[in-house]
């Protein structure tokens, strides 16, 4: 229906309303800290009116990413719970730091798109581990003798291609928008992009750096990598809102956690 130029607002109400869970999650995220609006919005009929169709998809998305992330215990090591908790840190961080950028130009961002980039960024890991669970399993075994290993290095041995592939081949194969399908293959290297279509994956560069300083969820796709100084300059974000998300990140993931679903 995203997809439909002619789709209307009514018809997106009626097809939230076929799936009550999913339309009580979208509410739950209209309604919480992610937006500040002031109210409080009832039905889903009047979240759209009051947000547009293209955030109410980028909710319902985001409101039903959590199954995904079920029963991914593999090892010592890797629990797709923890990719799920880290998923929203970084969706936190990513909102909020979309909120400080120009209205105008290059670098708008909107908080919602945002949002829904932050919790795809790391998707392919869910498919490495449903698809090729075996490879996947030693992949992180030899990540447990090889504390520094990159990530992607290891990936390409074990799995012949990385996260950051799996989960732009995923968004594409799922129809997402096409820059979710970019955030997902270069939130590692955002300033490889043109700028035109940099702003989302260098947003959620630096909030995954952030959610890894402060210790939020599966952290080590970034271990040994460091924040690229270039993208924090090109986003024009300052030290000092650096420090403030880090210091309200942890707590925000919580209550983000509660909003989206904890399936602890």
């Amino acid at each position: 229906m995203a997809n439909d130029p002619h789709a209307t607002g009514d018809a997106l109400d009626r097809l939230l309303a076929s799936d009550p869970t999913l339309g009580a999650r979208v509410l739950r995220v209209v309604n919480s800290a992610f937006y500040g609006l002031p109210g409080s919005i009832s039905t889903t009929g009047a979240a759209i009116v009051r947000l547009g169709f293209a955030a109410i998809r980028n909710i319902a998305i985001a409101a039903s990413l959590t199954r995904m992330f079920r029963g991914g215990k593999l090892g010592p090591t890797f629990d797709a719970r923890d990719v799920w908790r880290h998923s929203v840190a970084v969706a936190e961080g990513a909102s909020r730091l979309a909120r400080l950028l120009p209205r105008d130009g290059v670098a708008r961002g909107a908080p919602d798109e945002a949002l829904l980039a932050g919790l795809l960024h790391d998707l392919g890991l869910v498919v490495a581990m449903q698809g090729e669970r075996e490879s996947f399993t030693h992949l992180l075994e030899a990540l447990e003798h090889n504390t520094e290993e990159p990530y992607a290095a290891a990936e390409r041995a074990h799995l012949g291609t990385t996260h950051a592939h799996l989960g732009e081949a995923l968004a594409s194969k799922w129809s997402f928008p096409p820059s979710l399908a970019r955030v997902c293959a270069h939130h590692h290297d955002p300033m490889t992009l043109p700028e035109s279509e940099r702003t989302l994956a260098a947003l959620v560069h630096v909030a995954d750096h952030l959610a890894v300083q402060v210790g939020e969820g599966y952290t080590r796709t970034v271990q040994g990598e460091s924040l690229d100084p270039a993208v924090v300059s090109w986003l024009g974000i300052s030290q000092a809102d650096l420090d403030a998300l880090v210091e309200l990140l942890p707590q925000a993931t919580a209550d983000a956690m509660q909003v989206l679903g904890d399936e602890r």
